[in-house]
């Protein structure tokens, strides 16, 4: 880990001093599950990113695949999970509990953990992206996080998380994804879809390959009760790349409630199942014929 940060500040650093900070976007991210810190770098100097705030969201999908082999990004990113980190933290400092906190097979602390099975991880990514700017809401020259992208990501790390226990793997992920946030004066937007391949040096843990999608809709100004836009959907599936055999799978669906009187801030319930197959593991982290059932659920706050 230390040898990431390392490497990641020394290359924001390098690539400040080399193309200066027109070429050179800065943005963060923090969150219960998923925080980081990027730095975006300008491929194609000559030409601006283009502003995409008159598509609707079928013509950016469509507008991002046919330019799949047209790259004008460069991204690294530092990420970590907190929750994930927080699960590990409590049962190492808390056994007793940690056993007690189960209703038969279910199990509070990996029902508010589960979903990133690695504590961090570093990335880059090299792909097209387009950007939206609302002149309502947004100055002209800062983007934040409105931006869509695809294109190709690796990412490295060397722990993985099971069962709340953290253990040693070198492990490297390949994924080609389709993503996006747009936040609008009244509605925010954000989605995700990828397929990747994960190889991991621990035997313990079998490679991989997977399919995911997620979408996220909330408007401030229509009825919390509607379906299509205060709500979201999570669903990967994911088997062994030897034998193509199903090793997980999950589904989530989440209700978010914009608050009433409060500018751009909604509560959500987010409930889910997440299967995990023994096939998933060998060795000693195998429980052979024991496959994992555990629900998911995970209060949100946005704001």
């Amino acid at each position: 880990m230390k040898l990431l940060l390392t490497l990641l500040f020394g290359f924001f650093t390098f690539n400040t001093i080399l193309y200066g900070e027109d070429l050179v976007e800065y943005d963060y991210e923090l969150d219960a599950y998923y925080s980081n810190i990027s730095a975006f770098i300008d491929l194609d100097k000559k030409n601006d990113i283009q502003n995409a705030s008159d598509e609707n969201e079928v013509e950016i999908y469509t507008n991002l695949m046919v330019n799949t082999l047209k790259p004008n990004i460069f991204l690294v990113e530092a990420a970590v999970h907190p929750m994930s980190i927080f699960g590990l933290y409590f049962r190492k400092n808390n056994e007793d509990l940690y056993t007690e906190a189960k209703l038969q097979d279910f199990s509070f602390v990996k029902a508010l953990t589960a979903g990133f099975e690695e504590p961090y991880a570093f990335s880059l990514f090299i792909g097209r992206m387009l950007v939206f700017k609302n002149k309502e809401s947004f100055d002209d020259e800062k983007v934040g996080k409105n931006r869509a992208y695809i294109g190709y990501l690796v990412s490295v790390g060397d722990q993985t998380i099971k069962d709340n226990l953290v253990y040693y793997n070198r492990w490297i992920n390949f994924e080609y994804k389709l993503k996006g946030t747009r936040e609008q004066k009244e509605r925010d937007l954000d989605w995700s879809f990828r397929v990747g391949y994960k190889a991991n040096t621990n035997e313990g843990f079998k490679d991989t390959i997977y399919v995911g999608a997620r979408r996220s809709s909330i408007d401030y100004k229509k009825s919390p009760w509607l379906l299509l836009y205060n709500s979201a959907f999570d669903v990967m599936l994911e088997s062994s790349a030897e034998d193509f055999y199903l090793t997980s799978a999950k589904v989530t669906v989440e209700k978010k409630f914009p608050l009433s009187g409060n500018h751009k801030v909604s509560i959500g319930l987010e409930v889910g199942y997440l299967y995990l197959s023994s096939e998933r593991y060998s060795g000693a982290l195998r429980d052979d014929g024991v496959n994992n059932h555990q629900l998911i659920l995970r209060p949100n706050l946005k704001f």
